[in-house]
């Protein structure tokens, strides 16, 4: 008995020993990878940097982050985040952010608040930390942008899965709940009141192919961009709008994506009028959109519904024959 029991003792001063060691060694890699951002002229700052979860889990928290990345202009203050993994499964990382954040761009601050947001990151062995699978979630999100628009959401789901046979492409699948644009947004979209005040759903499944790993690189810049988008399914429903796409392209070093997508569009004319409104369709395209439009939807034999192709080539987008204006340029900042 008293072996066993010097026995469990030595395992227990051991086992502390390995715990208090890698959290020091979390920690000091932290610390190393945020010192090699300021080496690179990047904004990198905190208050404090702590770990603790003995005995099972390393959970390192840091209190009033700044990071901005000055090759793309991005930058993200936080009163907090915690990095949380056991000590048995060390490539499963669990994040969960503050209640309250801000996101910059050279144009414009988000404000973002939330009851809960958090993400579970898997990674391979390594100091790379490549991304495997990744889930991530948001309750009760709010973002206002000192441009003037904003939402809400009840609910944000996204997952990333990336191939075995191919491991630059992963599964991405994204859905919102109760996606309510601002008042200011909505008067700038409906100003005829046709919609409701908040979308019913929208969801996306897609397969992306990246031009490299999303790994600890990524956040240092340059990210990794999409190559081929392969969309499965798009599904937005709002009010009596309803709209389905899926299609397959290309995306070239500029961003330009080249390829087809079908649409299916319920209550197309709506539709025209959000996107003109929301700048999407050039204001003096408006009227050709809506003649276009009806003669698609004449070719269906539903006046209300259209069911046709949409061509991204060189640069632009066009429905059928009817051009709608420059492609939107695919780029990660």
């Amino acid at each position: 008995m008293r072996k066993i029991t010097w026995g469990l003792l030595a395992v227990a001063i051991l086992y502390s020993g390995y715990w208090f060691v890698a959290a020091r060694a979390s920690e000091h890699g932290i610390k190393t990878w945020l010192e090699a951002r300021v080496s690179e002229g990047w904004q990198s700052e905190y208050a404090t940097l702590k770990t603790r979860g003995y005995p099972l889990t390393f959970e390192t928290t840091l209190t009033d982050v700044a990071l901005a990345d000055p090759a793309t202009g991005l930058a993200y203050r936080t009163p907090s985040i915690s990095i949380k993994s056991r000590s048995f499964t060390p490539t499963r990382l669990h994040a969960e952010l503050a209640q309250d954040l801000r996101l910059s761009t050279p144009f414009q601050h988000i404000d973002i608040s939330n009851t809960a947001a958090n993400g579970t990151l898997f990674v391979e062995v390594g100091t790379a930390l490549t991304m495997h699978r990744a889930t991530f979630n948001f309750d009760d999100l709010v973002a206002k942008s000192t441009l003037g628009w904003g939402f809400s959401l009840g609910n944000a789901t996204a997952k990333a899965q990336r191939l075995k046979d191919d491991t630059l492409t992963h599964d991405i699948q994204v859905t919102l709940t109760n996606l309510a644009p601002s008042t200011a947004m909505m008067k700038r979209l409906n100003p005829n009141g046709i919609l409701s005040d908040r979308f019913d759903t929208l969801s996306v499944d897609a397969s992306v192919t990246f031009n490299k790993d999303w790994d600890i690189t990524a956040l240092e810049g340059p990210r990794p961009q999409p190559t081929h988008v392969l969309l499965r399914n798009m599904a937005a429903t709002w009010g009596a709008l309803d709209l389905r796409i899926a299609g397959d392209f290309e995306v070239d070093v500029q961003g330009v994506p080249t390829g087809k997508i079908a649409l299916k569009a319920t209550n197309w004319r709506e539709m025209i009028t959000l996107a003109t409104a929301a700048g999407i369709i050039p204001k003096n395209f408006e009227n050709m959109a809506l003649r276009g439009g009806e003669m698609l939807a004449g070719m269906t034999g539903n006046a209300n519904t259209i069911d046709a192709e949409l061509t991204l080539s060189r640069g632009s987008i066009s429905l059928g024959f009817l051009p709608l204006g420059p492609a939107p340029r695919i780029r990660i900042r």
